[in-house]
């Protein structure tokens, strides 16, 4: 009883590099039909929106944002009170008619706004722009810096007020 499906090893025709092609051809054609739908519902125009972290220490807010592709004078940072705006653009790269294969890189405008907790002064904000990385560290005021508040022992607020009304 003579198996048909299998691959005749001792043959001539049977080549392992034509095989994994043929498994590879088949896995993106499998990886093709999978992610077809999706990209049929992405936008056309997916916005750059470019990824920050937010630290907090005790004298101030350090705001870091990674940019690459993104040139200095492309920047606009503006605080207004205690909304801080983050504005600029990447812009993209133009290459030959028809010379593209595929495009993953997001370009575009972008605008990041942050309400900050408190009113800050906007003459000791100082922005860092170095290797596509922009550091932006926002002093805390006076308001808005931690105080240690000392806890007492003896009666209730509102108890010792009653008292010294009734006084």
């Amino acid at each position: 009883m003579a198996i048909r499906n299998l691959p005749d090893v001792w043959g001539r025709d049977w080549s392992p590099i034509r095989e994994v092609a043929r498994l590879q051809r088949s896995i993106d054609r499998m990886f093709n039909d999978f992610l077809s739908p999706m990209e049929a519902t992405l936008p056309a125009d997916i916005v750059f929106n470019p990824a920050c972290d937010i630290e907090e220490t005790e004298g101030k807010y350090l705001i870091t944002f990674d940019l690459p592709g993104v040139k200095k004078d492309d920047l606009k940072i503006e605080l207004n009170e205690n909304q801080l705006t983050i504005s600029g653009e990447r812009k993209e790269e133009r290459h030959e008619k028809g010379s593209r294969h595929n495009v993953e890189r997001y370009h575009g405008a972008f605008q990041r706004s942050f309400t900050l907790p408190s009113i800050v002064d906007p003459t000791q904000v100082m922005a860092n722009f170095e290797n596509g990385v922009l550091q932006i560290s926002i002093p805390k005021g006076e308001a808005s810096k931690a105080k240690l508040i000392p806890v007492k022992e003896g009666k209730l607020i509102e108890e010792k007020e009653k008292k010294e009304k009734a006084a």
